[in-house]
């Protein structure tokens, strides 16, 4: 009789596990980002309805960071942004054999 080993697998790995919500904090700091953004719109000389747009604009562009990435597992868009950001963005090429033989000697 032969039994099935079962292999404990970290939830972290399940990729179709994936969290749609925003946190009670993100709620507060994108109320807080009208605040915000109605403070830099009274020192900017802008027209009343670029003002209005403005002011709205910060509450929406946080929620978008702020929600969670739909292809990366518990992390947020602005992280997923950031990530990006900072990745190397280096191009590599194949060497010849002239230049590895160039590195041998050196």
């Amino acid at each position: 009789m032969s039994a099935r080993k079962v292999i404990r697998v970290p939830s972290e790995v399940n990729a179709k596990q994936k969290w749609e919500k925003l946190q009670v904090k993100d709620g507060f700091i994108i109320l807080g980002s009208i605040g915000i953004g109605f403070i830099i719109s009274l020192i900017l000389p802008l027209p009343q309805i670029i003002r209005i747009i403005f002011v709205a604009s910060f509450p929406v562009m946080l929620y978008f960071l702020l929600l969670p990435n739909a292809e990366v597992p518990q992390k947020k868009n602005y992280q997923v942004m950031l990530t990006v950001l900072r990745k190397r963005h280096v191009v590599y090429r194949r060497a010849s054999r002239e230049e590895l033989e160039e590195r041998r000697k050196a």
